[in-house]
């Protein structure tokens, strides 16, 4: 059986490799005719504008998951350390955990906390309310001074701006609205910012930042 395993291995790297080929030949095949429809059947001032804004749309989400999966990782291992100086049981358990639920942002982590607290309570009660303490503390840093810079900037969003996505999307659309306001508020804002500068320009009027 573990030859087996062994031959067949590389097999299966090799058909997820050529399936991973495909769906991005796939994707340029789309992206390809989907260009040539948009050129075809509307004026060229009106195309380049239409595919002007949907690269920025789908610049800006490509960027913001790309931001987000790092933000995971380094709030992930924040917590890993800072349960492991304590030494918190299932140190490694919730590090994984926070970072996968910190693809809900701000709420996340404090789902992975009570989860987390739970864990450690039926393992070392005495240690539960020390780590909710050092959970929050790391919780703090990273929703203060990293996930808004290391989200929002690979959006083009400040810190106010991606905490303001958040509240409205949550608001709205729940947890959903959370993750995909951040981006789609960095296309708006893009947008209104473009032709803000461009109406000052015609006008002939410079304005400091």
């Amino acid at each position: 059986m573990r030859r087996r395993t062994t031959k067949t291995t590389p097999l299966y790297s090799l058909a997820a490799s050529d399936v991973y080929k495909r769906q991005l030949l796939s994707k340029d095949d789309l992206s390809r005719q989907s260009k040539k429809v948009l050129y075809g059947y509307c004026k060229k001032s009106v195309a380049d504008r239409i595919y002007s804004i949907a690269k920025m749309v789908n610049d800006t989400y490509t960027k913001f998951f790309s931001g987000q999966c790092v933000e995971a990782v380094i709030l992930g291992f924040l917590i890993f350390i800072s349960l492991s100086i304590f030494k918190m049981p299932y140190a490694g358990l919730i590090g994984v955990m926070t970072a996968i639920l910190s693809f809900i942002p701000y709420i996340g982590a404090f789902l992975s906390c009570a989860i987390g607290a739970l864990l450690v309570l039926l393992l070392s009660p005495s240690k539960a309310i020390l780590f909710i303490i050092v959970f929050q503390v790391a919780q703090f840093i990273e929703n203060q001074f990293i996930y808004p810079h290391v989200v929002g900037n690979s959006v083009g969003l400040s810190a106010l701006w991606t905490l303001v996505a958040v509240l409205v999307g949550g608001n709205f659309f729940g947890i959903l609205g959370m993750i995909f306001f951040i981006p789609l508020t960095a296309v708006i804002y893009n947008l209104v910012s473009g032709n803000v500068n461009r109406r000052l320009k015609e006008k002939q009027i410079s304005i400091e930042d």
